[in-house]
């Protein structure tokens, strides 16, 4: 072996006495990964070279102090390689101790050292042994130097155990390689199965559908030779991993494996752990491009469902390969049903359970009974107790004598019969008007979860409708009229949409309901989607969000009435982005009116002070990207903070505070071309 320039004069000599058994199982190429270690963590941009037959580790670091030669001691932070302080001397002794390692030398500020191995007995053997064996003595050989900066080691080596050695570093064969932060990165290129902690190669596994690059946080979870990783703790940051991936290449790898039947190793089984909204986006995404559109896959004992789906011109998505448990996440995150649900679903469609009478058919004096009946209640209560009632003949739904509610869509239905006495429709149209505003609240009224029959908060609404009315009539005050435009549908000549153009819902959310809908027709252009169900199909975010925020209910109405608050941030940003709508202008539409009611209790919604924590941190993240994108957006910003803090009241009942958010819609309007014909009368 060729041989290093000759040495200064030994100074001083640093002795350790080690089994001669100890770290046995360490190779020249892990002693050699140490060092290489040690100088990454003092300068990324460290060199390595092998050359001549010499591999030389230079760093510009500060140097090694003289705590870096005591066994045991380490600085090292969460950011950097080393962990155990025992690095840098277990490998000199291993290199030491080799026959296919020549000559070792470390160059480092004001001096230098190279390290042999003797084996002697302690004392000259008057201390008693047990084994005989001895002890192998690491001995450093110290010696000054004039070096002001950095570290360089010399090695003399063949160029196999040096090639394999800086192989196992991302940072030195991956030009602008980075550390990844957590929970990890995944790593599509080269062999599968390699885990490497922070870039550096601790273990391969056979049978991986792909390498993960841990965190150097993850340190912690190797061994201290840092070749295995604790089983259950690799199954962990694996399945972080994916599941956080947003990535399309790596959600086709897996789809695209598992649907094709093939199995997966037990760490990588991450489809029930994917729970954030964009990662299941994207999952989404990946089934809208790859499957057909009707599709169902088949649990056990549902066979006869599948073959009813097949004939109907369903495709069966498989993956034989998973558990029944990871089978029905991955089909979860796709979007396609299993065979029970969606044949139930299918027929649930075709199913008519209701037998409308229409408009048309009612007589003239029926239709004015009607018409009659619905003004004199809305006038008694409020243009927002009755916003639409249809007639029927026959319905299976739940009926409270002669009339039900629909809280799904906040409609009333009256029986054909009812309609023959004014008495009797009288009561049924004011019976139901109290399930409606107890359920979506309006005027004075906020929502209350027992809104149905013989329910306390229901009978309160009830009772509260019998009391105005008789004041009134102590009164002898006339009933008021309505203001014509909250009795009539929008000027333009659109239907009217339920909730929409419900005087019950702030006026906030009701804008905001119509720029989404009259931007629809251009979005789906834009994105290729057939309807709006495939629109938010593609965000993964359940479809009650996308009913909320076009359906939109009165300030008040929390989940526990029904699903569908359109609260989280992320998830409404996928529809907004869906939409090309910006998503502060979003989010802000929709809860912004719930500012003085969230994390407050029922009895000081709407009083004056600061708003609750979780609906300040809400809106700055809504303020934050006002802010980035500047301009008109960004001079709302002042208004939203004087709300958060309590500096301007925010009454219910009164909608005038909302004006910041009324002027986005209005600058989300202008910016894609939606012209005011189209906006709410």
């Amino acid at each position: 072996m060729p041989a290093l320039a000759p040495l200064p004069a030994t100074v001083d000599t640093l002795a350790y006495p080690i089994s001669p058994d100890y770290v046995k199982s360490w190779t020249p190429v892990r002693a050699i990964c140490e060092l290489i270690a040690n100088a990454l963590d003092e300068d990324p941009q460290a060199r390595v070279v092998w050359a001549d037959g010499v591999l030389t580790i230079t760093d510009t670091g500060p140097g090694i102090p003289e705590e870096g030669l005591i066994l045991g001691y380490s600085s090292k932070t969460n950011a950097q390689i080393g962990q155990f302080g025992e690095g840098k001397k277990l490998a000199c002794l291993v290199l030491a101790r080799s026959p296919h390692i020549g000559q070792v030398r470390c160059d480092t500020v004001g001096y230098g050292f190279t390290p042999t191995v003797e084996h002697r007995r302690l004392l000259g053997g008057l201390i008693p042994s047990r084994s005989e064996q001895g002890a192998e003595v690491l001995i450093y050989h110290l010696f000054r130097t004039t070096r002001t900066q950095g570290t360089v080691i010399s090695i003399v080596c063949p160029p196999e155990p040096a090639d394999e050695a800086i192989g196992r570093f991302r940072a030195l064969s991956e030009p602008g390689y980075t550390a990844p932060d957590a929970p990890g990165r995944c790593v599509l290129t080269g062999e599968p199965g390699r885990v490497w902690i922070g870039g550096v190669l601790v273990c391969t596994m056979p049978g991986f559908l792909a390498s993960y690059d841990l965190p150097l946080d993850d340190k912690a979870l190797q061994n201290r030779d840092r070749t295995v990783i604790e089983a259950g703790a690799l199954r962990d940051a694996v399945r972080a991993i994916l599941a956080d991936s947003q990535d399309p290449t790596i959600v086709d790898r897996f789809a695209t494996h598992v649907l094709a039947g093939h199995k997966l190793r037990e760490q990588e089984q991450f489809f029930d752990k994917v729970s954030q909204p964009r990662p299941q986006a994207a999952w989404r995404s990946w089934a809208r491009v790859h499957l057909p559109a009707q599709t169902f896959y088949t649990d056990p004992n549902h066979e006869e469902a599948a073959l009813d789906l097949r004939d109907k011109g369903f495709t069966e998505v498989t993956a034989n390969g998973l558990s029944s448990h990871q089978r029905w996440a991955l089909m979860h995150l796709l979007g396609v049903e299993a065979a029970r649900q969606s044949q139930r679903r299918h027929y649930e469609k075709t199913r008519n359970k209701t037998t409308w009478v229409p408009n048309s058919a009612l007589t003239d004096e029926q239709r004015t009974a009607l018409a009659e009946a619905t003004l004199l209640v809305r006038r008694g209560i409020g243009a927002f107790a009755l916003d639409g009632v249809r007639v029927y003949s026959a319905s299976e739904t739940n009926l409270c004598s002669d009339g039900f509610y629909n809280p799904q869509t906040g409609g009333v239905a009256v029986h054909l019969n009812a309609l023959a006495d004014r008495y009797r429709l009288l009561g049924v149209l004011l019976h139901e008007a109290a399930h409606r505003v107890a359920h979506r609240g309006g005027g004075r009224w906020i929502p209350v979860p027992d809104w149905a029959d013989r329910c306390r908060g229901f009978e309160h609404v009830l009772g509260d409708f019998a009391a105005q009315m008789l004041e009134y009539l102590a009164d002898g005050a006339p009933l008021p009229d309505l203001d014509e435009t909250a009795q009539q549908p929008p000027a333009t000549g659109r239907a009217r949409r339920s909730r929409v153009d419900d005087p019950a819902v702030p006026v906030t959310r009701r804008e905001l309901a119509h720029l989404i809908t009259d931007r629809l027709p251009q979005a789906l252009v834009a994105g290729g989607f057939t309807d709006a169900k495939d629109l938010v199909a593609s965000t993964a975010v359940h479809p009650d969000v996308w009913r909320t925020l076009t359906n939109p209910r009165a300030a008040g109405f929390r989940a526990s009435m029904g699903r569908g608050r359109a609260w989280n941030y992320d998830k409404t940003a996928l529809i907004a982005e869906a939409l090309g709508v910006h998503t502060p202008v979003v989010w802000l539409g929709y809860n912004l009116c719930e500012g003085a009611m969230l994390g407050r209790r029922r009895e000081k919604w709407g009083q004056p002070g600061q708003w609750s924590k979780k609906m300040r941190e809400a809106t700055e993240r809504a303020c934050a990207d006002l802010e980035t994108l500047g301009g008109a957006y960004a001079d709302q910003v002042p208004a939203l903070r004087a709300l958060l803090t309590g500096q301007t009241p925010a009454p219910t009942g009164d909608d005038s505070w909302q004006a910041p958010a009324r002027e986005l819609i209005a600058l989300e309007r202008a910016r894609l071309n939606l012209t005011t014909d189209t906006a709410t009368q």
